[in-house]
């Protein structure tokens, strides 16, 4: 798996920022946690297309009516990763979980990408 990394990059007048991921492989899947601190559900799109994930998330702070802000610390972000995948992984068993900040995706190999174990006679 690759990543084609981007500091920030801008598109209609949106800046992207790249979040941080790790990656852990194991004989049956690879599993890729992002960090995506403040996204919602509901502001997360994550779409596979030619061996391609593109994660696309935004966070955003609602205040309650008539609240003003005087301070804030953090700000809305915007949010784009985009992982190659190679054709090891069965695109159509993909699973993802948003959980504390942290999207966990599961890319589970192709029966034939997996070790076999072959029988000496």
């Amino acid at each position: 798996m690759t990543c084609q990394p981007k500091e920030a990059t801008t598109e209609n007048t949106i800046t992207y920022s790249q979040p941080r991921y790790y990656v852990d492989q194991s004989m049956d899947d690879t599993l890729v946690q992002i960090e995506l601190p403040g996204v919602s559900k509901d502001e997360l799109n994550l779409t596979v297309e030619n061996k391609e994930i593109l994660v696309e998330g935004s966070a955003s702070y609602k205040l309650p009516e008539n609240w003003k802000v005087l301070h804030r610390e953090s700000k809305a972000r915007a949010y784009r990763l985009r992982l190659r995948i190679g054709d090891q992984v069965d695109q159509a068993a993909i699973k993802a979980q948003l959980s504390d900040g942290v999207l966990t995706v599961t890319l589970p190999k192709a029966e034939a990408a997996k070790p076999q174990k072959v029988k000496i006679t």
